[in-house]
């Protein structure tokens, strides 16, 4: 049975393409995952500029930074993130929270944009977003929703550059 209470959005999500965490100490993060559930290698990405642009925070421009690492498990990107500068959905998980599962994300939509449009239509907005080297991400306000969990989705992620490094190197 559906609350009435939930919106009901035209959206069939294709597959779940990531689940993320995210974590004080990146390095320490990619460990534990390799250490206890053989999870990796890694990619690792700075997200800063001048590569982040458009950057947005419940609303507003915004400045924030954060390092990330991704790893394949069968279908599914494994990401952790750090944040580095700014306040940020990341820094807000960390204070309310501490380190934990955060988002959920599909990058296999036809036309992400109009699944933007969808959330936000239905009272879900973009809390924040950005654009990493073209490639475009938004997180929608559905923890409420979605028992304490964010989704996100992004557009051009088969663009995204080379990582800084893969770990262990």
């Amino acid at each position: 049975m559906v609350r009435n209470t939930i919106p009901q959005l035209d959206v069939e999500i294709p597959e779940l393409s990531q689940v993320a965490f995210v974590v004080e100490d990146l390095e320490d993060g990619m460990d534990r995952f390799e250490g206890l559930l053989g999870v990796g290698p890694w990619q690792v990405y700075r997200f800063e500029p001048p590569a982040l642009t458009d950057r947005t925070f419940r609303g507003e421009s915004h400045e924030y930074s954060m390092r990330l690492a991704l790893a394949q498990l069968g279908e599914t990107m494994l990401e952790l993130i750090e944040p580095l500068e700014g306040p940020s959905i990341y820094t807000e998980h960390l204070d309310e929270h501490g380190e934990g599962l955060h988002h959920v994300a599909c990058f296999a939509f036809d036309d992400p944009h109009a699944v933007v449009e969808t959330f936000e239509d239905a009272g879900m907005p973009v809390i924040q977003s950005g654009n990493f080297d073209g490639v475009e991400y938004w997180y929608f306000d559905t923890a409420d929703e979605l028992n304490g969990t964010i989704f996100e989705t992004a557009a051009n992620v088969d663009s995204i550059p080379e990582p800084e490094m893969t770990y262990p190197e």
